[in-house]
């Protein structure tokens, strides 16, 4: 029968074994996390020679960007002054060729300088995997974007008086020639997506009011090196990690200059694809990304945990208060946004084309954009929203969708010229591209094995030795518990017995020594 004093020794290294596994475990847990938060760091940060260096400037994802057109069904109807019925066309998958050429560190490591290389490449099977209705060399009608410019250009007071004249007259003429279908333009959706020949462009690159003869809706990259986009420096992460990847010049500016203030015109952000390391420990800070179609950077804010290919991550999205118009959010008086909530207006960055960007199908803006165009589905936050889902520890994206809707404004106050009769107030969506992308499978292998896998394990070892240690104390407490119920449930009479017997094993156990140390002297003593 085990005693109280053995008892009492159990319960008490118990106890100290415990409670030194929770020193160890709460101890230890503060210098782990700054190692393997230093670790993360170093990892990140830009350096030459790095894996992360080289993926960065060369990304093994190559993003997809999934291009739809509105298709007008009604252009004689809507040329007379009907709404138009708009169906969408597409998608048309094309495999964006992404990477950073010729990226050096400066001196002092602060900063990387690199040329930007971006072409587009048609993707037949894919597109065909996707939609076998639809094909490049279809016939899609659009609002006539050009003769829209020409008639926003001529209510525009800083525009010299012999232009206006030079252009009334050739609209004067173009209406003349083209009739019912002036308010429409018809392509082909490859010359429309990337360029075909159109004499309003003519006219406008003749009078230097335009880059090019040809209408696009999209630009492609030049595989030329003389071409390529210099001068791009963003911060490499050694002197503050929390500027990582953010832009310092882009393209060669460090200013939109095409905002109503300061502030807007200020270009900062990261690129998308990398932001600073931790948000484990801050989920909640705002994500800031320079989006060159927007000329503008972009706040992303948490909105749900989630996971990709086995790896947790963070979700973030737009916030409604980044699109809301001056009513509702005065900070954004110096986008112009004195429109509807919910969109971009972009007129002052194209050139005075009246183009507005908003979420595709209008989503999360004001409702009153519905009333003058007929769409053939309504929004949908599922396959609609931009979202992107950040790595926690790395801060890297690891899957995202990019989604833009670029709507065309005609407004009837563009008639004061008495060249169209037709024209009505209406944010008529012309085009809507979903740029998405996500981290291969050996890039998702190679994650989890060099990075992920060791910080698991530190979590393991240190939820192990407190489960232990916990484990112990309490084993502890059990004993001494039951040792102290013992000890009041027994009557002065059984203690006394206990005590005699405790005494008489004492004896004993001296008797057994006294035989000169030797058992079978005792045994023979005792027969």
């Amino acid at each position: 029968m085990v005693t109280q004093k053995c008892q009492k020794v159990s319960a008490v290294v118990f106890l100290v074994l415990g409670l030194v596994l929770l020193v160890l475990a709460l101890a230890g847990k503060a210098p782990l996390r700054n190692y393997i938060d230093n670790m993360i760091r170093n990892q990140v940060r830009l350096t030459p020679g790095t894996d992360t260096f080289d993926t960065w400037t060369n990304p093994p994802i190559s993003p997809n960007d999934d291009i739809y057109i509105f298709n007008i069904t009604n252009p004689a109807e809507f040329n007379n002054g009907a709404k138009p019925n708009l169906q969408l066309v597409g998608p048309f998958v094309y495999r964006k060729d992404e990477k950073k050429l010729d990226a050096n560190v400066s001196g002092n490591l602060s900063y990387v300088y690199y040329y930007d290389y971006e072409k587009y490449y048609f993707e037949a099977n894919v597109t065909q995997d996707r939609q076998t209705k639809y094909n490049l060399t279809d016939t899609v009608f659009i609002p006539n974007i050009p003769l829209i410019t020409v008639l926003a250009q001529l209510n525009d007071v800083s525009l010299p008086t012999f232009v206006k004249k030079l252009l009334e007259e050739f609209i004067v003429t173009y209406e003349e020639s083209h009739g019912i279908l002036g308010l429409t333009l018809n392509g082909t959706v490859e010359g429309i997506l990337w360029g075909m020949p159109d004499p309003i462009m003519r006219k406008l690159y003749d009078l230097k009011l335009a880059p090019s003869p040809n209408f696009a809706l999209q630009t492609n990259g030049s595989s030329d090196p003389a071409a390529l986009t210099r001068d791009t420096v963003v911060y490499s992460g050694h002197d503050n990690i929390s500027s990582l990847g953010e832009y310092r010049k882009f393209h060669g500016r460090n200013s939109s200059g095409c905002w109503g203030t300061h502030a807007a015109n200020v270009i900062n952000g990261t690129d998308g694809t990398q932001f600073e390391p931790l948000l484990v420990y801050n989920k909640t800070k705002r994500l800031s990304i320079y989006t060159e179609q927007l000329f503008r950077p972009v706040d992303m804010e948490f909105s749900e945990d989630s996971s990709y290919n086995g790896i947790q991550c963070y979700n973030y999205r737009i916030p409604d208060w980044a699109l809301q118009n001056v009513t509702f959010n005065p900070t954004n008086i110096g986008y112009y946004a004195y429109k509807y909530t919910g969109m971009l207006n972009l007129t002052k960055c194209s050139s005075g084309v009246p183009l507005y960007i908003t979420k595709p199908y209008f989503l999360d803006a004001d409702e009153r954009l519905f009333d003058n165009v007929t769409l053939d589905a309504k929004p949908n936050s599922s396959i609609h929203d931009t979202y992107l889902c950040a790595e926690p520890y790395t801060g890297v994206v690891i899957d995202g969708h990019k989604r833009i809707q670029v709507s065309v404004e005609t407004q009837s106050q563009f008639n004061a010229t008495g060249i169209l009769k037709n024209l009505t107030d209406a944010f008529i969506p012309v085009i809507y591209v979903d740029e998405h992308g996500s981290i291969t499978d050996d890039l998702t292998s190679k994650l989890k094995s060099s990075l992920l896998s060791p910080i698991l394990a530190t979590h393991v070892v240190f939820y192990l030795l407190l489960c232990l240690g916990a484990i112990f104390v309490l084993g502890a407490i059990v004993i001494f518990v039951r040792i102290t119920i013992l000890h009041y449930n027994n009557t002065p009479e059984d203690r006394q017995v206990l005590v005699r017997n405790s005494d008489d094993a004492s004896s004993e156990n001296e008797q057994f020594l006294s035989f000169d140390g030797n058992r079978s002297n005792y045994y023979e003593a005792t027969d």
